[in-house]
């Protein structure tokens, strides 16, 4: 990532937390202050239409209950004459503001009596005798008792639009002009909200009365609005958007009970959210305000600690060029004055590095002159010493020759004594039968100058038979001894390779042991593959099986009056082999089993032992055969000499001087 100036990232950071800033607090604006102030000024519009439309029932009911009022004193007094009856309307009239004509219809819809105002009573001449019995309001008064209203018509008295309301007992019907003028002038005299304009509509939507002067009998058109929320009513009231005279208009549309009329109180809908347009303005010049001084301020401070780390860097340099006496110019902010403070601690520190590093190289030169000296007395005492240690090497080279020759030695008479021994026993018991037989015969002879019975003759021969039967068992098995130690001495005097089973050549083994092993009170087990097939130097191997099964006896099983060695040899994988020699007996400790095979270590010191068997066969494993060995020993428990051969030995220099000629030597532990 490319760097950038410190003044332009802090001012790009100020940028974004401002303009964050803006967009959350326009967000809060425009999602909770600006509708909360609309639905304000709707509610407050609202509740201002209700007023409006409780007042206006209270003046339409006042001629309501007159006219029904005079309808009761016409039914329940004597009959009037029609000039009594109008007189009584005139005098209603003048005491109900609200009505401005009344007229009394019999059974036929014709008047026969109206009330007039004092300015009009010249025209009762004119209205009597006049015919209603087409109106529907007559019709709903004669069908159903109660008050019935009307919808807005012109008026016979005034030529203007008026509200009608009828009342009919027993069989006089009253018909009661309500002018809308004295109720809408009511309302404009009660209500004065700058803006706030009322419509008085009846049940079809014609316009009874208009604050601001609109035609009765207009029908403007109206739209309904879903209400806002949490000023939901069940009276019949909703809010509404209109078009009077040309100008979009919204409100609040009240119904005036009991007679169906709608008050509308709106205003135009360019004021009606004035508020909040208004409010929106400000909040958008605030934060336009804020959000442009805070850039600047942010300008300014990246400026100034832009100049503040220029000046530390111009600072650091200078320590940096060697200038430890430079002083820093305290700043208004702490943080640097303490950064400078560790620049000036670390320039200090630096100088006294540089004396000590001066010091450092004074005295390593005067060290250097006398170290040619000194190695050159060093020399001479190292090629003294040198010369010492060769000459004790070669001495205890050839005193190894001589104890690995008189091991060899010594392993070799045990052998061969051992040999003899168990080829005593059948040329033994085969001369026996020899000079058997031969007496025998001679005494065949004698029998044969002195007459021969057929019964001698039988026995002669039965005789015969025995001991050649026993002259052959016991020479095949000298001759069985002889060859397996003949293959022996030929492996074990030779480095020839060739191929060979494994079970073969330890069987071979065992059977050249088992002379010596029998005067012990072992037992030694074999369990090998038989189809194991080996690659190999048997010689070495040989010598290898020898050397680890009397080691298992001298050392392991010593002092032990029962015991076994078992020897198991099976196939690990296609290109390796495992042999394993394990002994029931004491085992060897942990501290020792990291030297056995280390030459002349032994724990028979003194004893006979020369520590060179374990070594000898690590030596052969490692360079002959291309093998490896372990050990895994436990105290008391016993001991497993683990050995991988690889089926196919590697092609290896030429065997080690003596090494076709060596047999088992006497292992120590």
């Amino acid at each position: 990532m490319r760097p950038v100036r410190l003044s332009r990232l802090l001012f790009l950071r100020s940028l974004a937390v401002a303009s964050l800033t803006f967009a959350v607090v326009y967000l809060l604006m425009n999602v909770w202050l600006l509708p909360q102030i609309d639905r304000d000024t709707s509610l407050r519009q609202h509740q201002i239409a209700h007023a409006l439309a409780a007042q206006l029932e209270a003046l339409v009911m006042r001629p309501e209950v007159a006219v029904r009022a005079i309808s009761r004193v016409l039914v329940s007094a004597d009959p009037w004459s029609p000039d009594a009856v109008s007189g009584l309307l005139d005098r209603l009239v003048d005491d109900n503001g609200s009505l401005s004509a009344i007229y009394a219809l019999d059974e036929r819809g014709r008047v026969f009596a109206v009330g007039l105002p004092a300015s009009r009573r010249a025209l009762r001449g004119d209205l009597t005798g006049m015919d209603f019995s087409a109106q529907a309001l007559f019709h709903a008064a004669q069908g159903a008792p109660g008050v019935h209203w009307s919808d807005v018509a012109l008026s016979p008295v005034s030529a203007e639009v008026a509200a009608v309301v009828a009342v009919r007992h027993g069989g006089v019907t009253l018909l009661g002009e309500l002018s809308p003028a004295p109720l809408m002038l009511a309302v404009a005299r009660v209500m004065d909200d700058g803006g706030l304009r009322t419509l008085l509509l009846d049940r079809r939507g014609a316009v009874i009365g208009d604050t601001a002067g609109l035609p009765a009998g207009t029908l403007p058109r109206i739209v309904d609005e879903r209400h806002p929320d949490g000023h939901e009513h069940d009276d019949g009231s909703r809010q509404v958007s209109l078009r009077v005279g040309g100008i979009d208009m919204v409100g609040s549309s009240v119904p005036v009970s009991p007679i169906g009329w709608q008050v509308h109180v709106m205003r135009p809908r360019s004021e009606a959210f004035r508020a909040s347009q208004t409010a929106e303005l400000i909040m958008l010049v605030g934060l336009a305000t804020a959000w442009i001084v805070g850039l600047v301020g942010a300008a300014i401070q990246s400026g100034y600690f832009a100049r503040l780390f220029r000046d530390l860097s111009v600072f650091a340099r200078g320590v940096e060029r060697g200038r430890y006496d430079l002083a820093w110019r305290t700043s208004r902010v702490r943080e640097f004055n303490r950064l400078a403070a560790a620049f000036q601690h670390m320039g200090q520190v630096i100088r006294e590095r540089e004396a000590a590093i001066v010091a450092s190289q004074e005295a390593l030169h005067e060290l250097n002159q006398t170290l040619e000296a000194r190695v050159a007395e060093r020399t001479v005492e190292l090629h003294r010493s040198n010369g010492e240690l060769s000459g004790a090497l070669e001495t205890l080279s050839r005193t190894q020759e001589e104890l690995v020759r008189s091991e060899k030695m010594a392993a070799l008479g045990a052998l061969v004594a051992g040999v003899a021994h168990e080829l005593g026993t059948p040329l033994g018991n085969s001369l026996i039968a020899a000079n058997t037989v031969r007496d025998q015969t001679r005494a065949l002879r004698r029998e044969l100058e002195s007459g021969l019975r057929r019964s001698t003759l039988e026995r002669y021969l039965e005789d015969a038979e025995t001991g050649n039967a026993i002259i052959e068992r016991n020479l095949e098995r000298s001759a069985a001894l002889v060859a397996s130690f003949k293959q022996v001495a030929v492996d074990q005097s030779s480095a020839q390779r060739r191929e060979f089973g494994l079970g073969e050549v330890v069987d071979e083994i065992v059977m050249t042991l088992r002379p010596s092993l029998r005067r012990l009170p072992f037992r030694l087990v074999t369990e090998v593959d038989a189809s194991l097939r080996l690659d190999s130097y048997p010689g070495a191997l040989g010598q290898v099986l020898t050397n680890l099964i009397n080691n298992a006896v001298l050392h392991g099983l010593e002092g032990w009056d029962e015991g076994e060695v078992r020897i198991v040899g099976r196939a690990e994988d296609a290109d390796w082999a495992v042999l394993e020699v394990t002994d029931d007996g004491c085992g060897i400790a942990p501290e020792l089993q990291r030297r056995i095979f280390e030459p002349f270590f032994t724990s028979h010191l003194g004893k006979g032992g020369s520590g060179l068997g374990l070594p000898i066969v690590h030596s052969l494993l490692s360079n002959v055969l291309g093998g490896t060995i372990s050990v895994d020993s436990q105290p008391g428990v016993g001991t497993t000499m683990r050995v991988r051969l690889p089926r196919i030995a590697p092609c290896t220099a030429p065997l080690v001087e003596d090494s076709a000629e060596a047999v088992a030597a006497r292992p120590a532990a």
